[in-house]
């Protein structure tokens, strides 16, 4: 029987679940529009529109030889319910002057104008002339992690991924030895951007990394595999150094990799492209020498201080006859501690939390408590060995 059929659709109004995991800080070199984005003004951006709205959209780069709109753009592409943060300074601001911790008016501004929530600030390099080489991000590394070292002593733990403008891969850099453990760099390239204009033939896909990881759970490298795809959008060919990734050596790519370079990458037997890793500018032996595990020990720093906030100045019952601090009090404290971080274990962010209070503690005389934190991290299977062969059951 002839009938109307009407399916109810949902997600028209745009609501977005909230998740402060994807705050996402964009610092870029750029110019002002007149009635629209002005240099030096942070903007909140829910979605691409939110930046064609302020007139940064495909003309704004190509009429001012930048590359603002392609990272929004990606970085949309890639997380369409990110929230990103955007601040432009001008296009003669050094790269080492937009993150130096004492220039009040380019990272710094950014961060403090969004009262802490940006985790994650990616800052691309747009000066007025082409970038020959690496020495301008060179000089940037040392100083973001001064600035990521300041921010987490204000209670506002970040994570700096930098555009790898002018990297050479006749000449690489071993990031892995630059005691620089809040900064990755990205030298991988969309070769159709590299293509587009001289002046881009140096630039990386920053805009593209920090969408990986506003989508990630803090705990989730951007390198896996079955969550992240990045074939799309203007990624339809990867490079580096204005080099496609199919001309160069597995040798290369190899060292690259080991030195602690981001970049994208094919694998045989699944369509599309991938990030290699998800290296910070430290050790391998540093704990903190992967992205995911910054990004988890960072939420788990600001769960707890929040947690404990309350108790602030509080008053510590101890006891009467040795000064210690009795079961009930460790107990209670203790409780404290670990319901801070149950969603964080409970989204299997965590494998699993440790809280310890020492009861012989003298806080009479120092006014201070001491609670110790063990994270058992989750691990990340950056590579899987299988052993296979033959066997012939007539031999058994």
């Amino acid at each position: 029987m002839g009938d109307i059929t009407v399916n109810k659709t949902n997600g028209g109004l745009g609501r977005r679940e909230t998740n402060a995991d994807m705050i996402s800080g964009l610092l870029a070199n750029g110019v002002s529009v007149a009635g629209g984005v002005q240099l030096g003004t942070a903007y909140a951006l829910k979605s691409l529109d939110d930046a064609i709205a302020i007139k940064i959209d495909s003309n704004y780069d190509t009429d001012n030889t930048v590359l603002v709109y392609e990272h929004i753009k990606e970085y949309f592409r890639i997380n369409p319910n990110g929230d990103l943060r955007l601040l432009l300074v001008g296009q003669a601001t050094s790269f080492a002057d937009m993150v130096d911790n004492a220039e009040a008016d380019n990272a710094k501004k950014l961060l403090l104008s969004q009262n802490g929530d940006i985790r994650m600030l990616a800052v691309a390099y747009n000066p007025a002339v082409a970038v020959a080489d690496f020495s301008a991000t060179s000089a940037a590394i040392p100083l973001a992690q001064a600035l990521a070292d300041a921010e987490a002593a204000a209670h506002r733990p970040v994570e700096i991924f930098l555009e790898g403008k002018g990297f050479d891969h006749a000449a690489p850099v071993d990031f892995r030895a630059l005691n620089a453990a809040n900064v990755s760099v990205i030298i991988g390239q969309a070769l159709t951007v590299v293509n587009a204009h001289a002046d881009f033939s140096s630039y990386a896909a920053i805009g593209t990394l920090l969408g990986v990881y506003s989508r990630a759970g803090v705990n989730e490298s951007g390198a896996w595999v079955a969550k992240n795809n990045l074939l799309g959008g203007s990624l339809t060919a990867a490079s580096i150094s204005g080099d496609s990734i199919d001309t160069l050596s597995d040798g290369l790519k190899d060292t690259l990799d080991s030195n602690g370079s981001i970049f994208f990458k094919t694998i045989v037997g699944i369509a599309g492209f991938y990030f290699n890793d998800s290296a910070t500018c430290t050790v391998l032996t540093d704990d903190f020498a992967y992205i995911e595990s910054n990004r988890t020990i960072n939420k788990a720093i600001r769960a707890i201080r929040t947690a404990l906030l309350p108790s602030l100045n509080a008053p510590i019952k101890v006891d009467p006859d040795t000064g210690q601090l009795p079961p009930q009090v460790i107990k209670a404290d203790e409780a404290i501690a670990r319901r801070a971080l149950s969603d964080m274990q409970n989204n299997d962010e965590v494998s699993g939390i440790e809280v310890y209070m020492d009861p012989t503690q003298n806080v009479l005389a120092t006014s201070k408590r001491i609670i110790k934190f063990s994270i058992i991290p989750t691990g990340t299977g950056r590579s899987i060995t299988v052993e296979i062969g033959f066997s012939n059951p007539n031999n058994n």
